[in-house]
């Protein structure tokens, strides 16, 4: 499957507030987020559309906020760090939400990744450092493999 969206945002059911406002930032900074509330469609099994949307995504951000990962999430992050294992290149990225507990009390599998500090708000600084987790290059950086390209024409 291609990738139809840069980004999976796998969240606790009580974050969706502040989900959707980090969706909506990224959408201002040109990114395709996949959520849940906007990609399943009422009728059909949840479950593998759920799959199909991590496989559709270039990365998928864990988001953890104030209630820790949900039991959904737990499953969304193990499909996600598999895929990572396999692929070796879907980066999984820890979100910290607002309210969001010590690092101590997220799950081990996450510690080993560089994580992405939310807790003081959506600052330019803090989605700049989650853009680039997401597409590999800062926003308004000419990626490395485009640099490449230029150089060798």
């Amino acid at each position: 499957m291609a990738q139809a969206f840069h980004c999976f945002l796998s969240h606790n059911r009580s974050d969706k507030p502040a989900v959707r406002a980090l969706k909506a930032a990224l959408a201002g900074l040109a990114l395709r987020c996949w959520l849940d509330e906007e990609q399943l469609r009422p009728g059909l099994p949840w479950l593998p559309l759920l799959e199909d949307g991590i496989r559709a995504c270039g990365a998928v951000a864990v988001c953890i906020g104030a209630d820790g990962i949900g039991p959904w999430e737990q499953e969304e992050m193990g499909v996600a760090l598999r895929l990572a294992v396999r692929d070796r290149g879907l980066p999984v990225i820890p979100v910290l939400l607002p309210g969001a507990p010590a690092r101590q009390e997220w799950p081990l599998f996450l510690t080993g990744r560089t994580l992405v500090d939310l807790r003081l708000g959506l600052t330019a600084a803090t989605l700049d450092g989650l853009y680039f987790g997401i597409v590999g290059h800062r926003p308004g950086a000419v990626p490395a493999r485009t640099q490449r390209r230029r150089l060798a024409g």
